[in-house]
């Protein structure tokens, strides 16, 4: 009977041994599956996060043309070194541009700056400027004239400072021509006559 009692025993501890080698191996197992699942998920969660956090940053840092962004437009002469400048707001296909987009599709402009705010561009033009012109008069008034004839006038405009309160000398000046170069020297000369 004691044989009995130590082989149920023995058996019940083979079967109990068995149950915890079993209910270990599988937890060993479970948990090498859970660290590479756990280890390929914060892979993928860092990858997701960089991606993320690229995204953003690009948008952010892409300077673009908007709609309110202020062109500027400098037309440089090389002959007679003389500067137009224009103002306006960008046409349509600007909007939404980069400085590379101009860079390479506007390669005879020099970005001189580019912001949302104000893209400043620059091209240099061989030959001469429109800002030549000839004081003169018209029909008792100072005049001011285009030196070369442009759209088919050489007339620019007609001043409301009459020749009259003038000297002889300063009329005489007048009626002959007085060459001028550029729109600063133009006003600065129209000014000291008009005041």
């Amino acid at each position: 009977m004691l044989k009995k009692v130590y082989f149920v025993l023995f058996f019940i501890l083979v079967i109990f041994v068995a149950i915890i080698s079993a209910s270990i191996g599988y937890n060993m197992y479970d948990r090498k599956n859970n660290d590479n699942n756990i280890i390929q998920y914060k892979e993928e969660a860092n990858t997701d996060f960089f991606k993320q956090q690229e995204e953003p940053v690009d948008n952010i840092t892409v300077a673009k043309i908007t709609p309110s962004t202020k062109m500027t437009y400098e037309y440089f002469y090389k002959d007679d070194s003389i500067t137009e400048v224009v103002e306006d707001v960008p046409p349509y296909f600007l909007i939404d541009l980069t400085r590379n987009d101009l860079e390479t599709n506007f390669k005879d402009w020099q970005i001189k700056s580019f912001s949302p705010k104000e893209v400043v561009l620059q091209k240099v033009i061989e030959g001469d400027s429109t800002q030549h012109y000839i004081i003169g008069e018209y029909e008792g008034y100072i005049a001011v004239y285009y030196e070369k004839e442009i759209n088919g006038t050489k007339l620019k405009e007609i001043t409301d400072i009459p020749l009259e309160g003038l000297s002889e000398e300063e009329q005489q000046k007048i009626k002959e021509g007085i060459k001028i170069t550029g729109k600063d020297e133009l006003m600065r000369f129209l000014e000291s006559y008009g005041s």
